[in-house]
């Protein structure tokens, strides 16, 4: 397990610091240097390939995954498995674009009125679409070989650390836009060699075809697995990118999908430490279910539920009450402080997910893990339906309403379910004095007065609400020992300083 916990430690480090290096992407450089016409295309040539690559890998990720300890075999060069891992996504791959080009008529007459850009640049869209669903497999197949450092240091930072650099060669006029585009694709290419050069490092480039397991019961296996699984990831990847899909068919076009961009960028910032700690829980969560042990499960979901509504409450009131200070840092506010709004139903949306638990990692470990596939699939069918009657009324703001409203819906199903399937929920008293703690800061802070002048006086009025905050909010946290967790860390953090 040693080198599980250390590329695990250092691909969780390297990932924030591209969550870093992505935050000053969006924030501060394509808002700059790039026109709302500009980012929103730059986010459309982002968004779509990521949800064609997903239909078209046929589930080739999972697959590898799932099926590589069956072929597992260096002195045979793994009976050819990555020949099979190159072979099917080409497949997918010229199915899609069998489907693209035919549909070509339908994609135009949805985006041509609003977003015309998406059609000077309609056949962008494949080629990430290939360079991606590759990273994808070369990077699957580096993870059956628990090699994840260099291929998350790659996406992560590679791939946006070269984004920034053609923002700023784009904003000091050394580039056209186009040229910044075709930067985009060929640093996609250069990922793919790197990954390809990373695993003939490693010694395991096979380049061998070896097509006699089609003959064999497994293939049907993975066949089948591979179908599940493209519902499934297709949907898990659409969630998120769904409304960076339908913006620009609607009034605002790709403004609006920009606006929606930065805005939603904001608010997710909350989500971030979910991550961490599912993570971190899940584990225990799978080895509880192997004792059958309930007592333990329900301590995980209370617990957890109740730090990370401590956590996302608190980064939600640092940005919400600092809303209007942040957008006056961001370049352009004028245009993009339009999506203040969208900030805050982002933010209730990452806040409400949080304070809910971990119910679907609960649900994955349980016997019950087929059922978290659909309530996803509600989830999704909720946010189209919602998405297609709000964004033609309120725009990116009714995206962001669509967002709140699905995620409610798609929590409470699976709180319910939790209830009356397992009799666990993740709520107690300590939940109640969070609520209320958390609207007691607000309320103080909306008598803290704001400072007029520079950019530098929004910096100062962060500061002071940010303080305000952490006293009141942290602080009564801690006071009133809401969370042992927490203030088991706190103390121990204090104790190694002192020392």
């Amino acid at each position: 397990m040693g080198i599980v916990i250390r590329q695990s430690i250092k691909s969780s480090i390297v990932t924030y610091v591209g969550v870093v290096i992505g935050t000053v992407n969006v924030l501060f450089l394509y808002s700059k240097f790039l026109s709302p016409q500009q980012l929103g295309l730059y986010t459309a040539l982002i968004s779509f390939p990521q949800v064609f690559a997903a239909f078209s890998n046929l589930g080739t990720p999972h697959v590898g995954v799932r099926f590589f300890s069956r072929f597992a075999d260096p002195e045979r060069q793994h009976n050819g498995f990555f020949g099979y891992l190159l072979l099917a996504p080409f497949v997918g791959f010229l199915l899609f674009l069998i489907a693209y080009v035919g549909l070509k008529g339908v994609f135009q007459s949805v985006y041509m009125d609003n977003s015309p850009l998406l059609i000077q640049y309609y056949w962008y869209l494949p080629l990430i679409t290939f360079f991606l669903l590759y990273a994808t497999t070369l990077e699957t197949y580096s993870k059956v070989h628990l090699r994840i450092v260099v291929p998350t240091i790659l996406r992560e930072i590679f791939l946006k650390s070269s984004n920034s650099i053609l923002a700023l060669l784009f904003g000091f006029k050394f580039i056209t836009f186009d040229q910044l585009l075709n930067g985009i694709i060929l640093v996609y290419f250069l990922n793919i060699c790197f990954l390809l050069i990373y695993i003939k490092i490693l010694g395991k480039l096979y380049l061998r075809f070896d097509f006699s397991f089609l003959k064999q019961p497994i293939f049907k296996e993975m066949y089948m697995y591979g179908l599940w699984t493209i519902l499934g990831g297709a949907t898990a990847t659409i969630l998120p990118n769904i409304e960076k899909l339908m913006l620009p068919a609607y009034k605002g076009g790709l403004d609006s999908t920009a606006i929606f961009f930065i805005a939603s960028s904001i608010g997710m910032v909350i989500a971030i430490p979910r991550n961490a700690i599912a993570s971190i829980t899940e584990p225990l969560l799978a080895e509880s279910w192997k004792n059958n042990n309930l007592e333990h499960i329900e301590e995980i979901y209370q617990k957890s539920a109740l730090n990370l509504l401590i956590v996302g409450g608190f980064l939600f009131l640092g940005i919400w009450t600092n809303i209007d200070a942040v957008f006056q840092i961001i370049p352009n506010a004028a245009v993009y402080s339009q999506g203040k709004f969208v900030v805050l139903m982002v933010g209730l949306y990452s806040v409400f997910d949080m304070a809910t638990g971990l119910n679907s990692e609960i649900l994955k470990n349980s016997p019950y893990y087929k059922y978290d596939f659909g309530f996803y699939i509600i989830r999704f069918v909720v946010l189209l339906l919602v998405n297609l009657i709000f964004i033609p009324i309120y725009g990116y703001n009714g995206a962001a309403l669509a967002m709140l409203v699905s995620v409610v819906v798609y929590n409470l199903v699976k709180f319910f379910f939790i209830k009356y399937k397992l009799n666990l929920q993740p709520f107690n008293l300590a939940t109640v004095k969070t609520l209320l703690l958390g609207f007691f800061t607000y309320g103080i802070t909306l008598f803290i007065p704001s400072f007029e002048g520079d950019i530098w006086m929004n910096f100062v009025n962060i500061a002071i609400k940010s303080i305000c905050i952490t006293i009141l909010f942290g602080g009564g946290v801690l006071f009133f020992e809401i969370s042992e967790d927490l203030n088991r860390t706190v103390k121990s953090l204090l104790k190694k300083v002192i020392g």
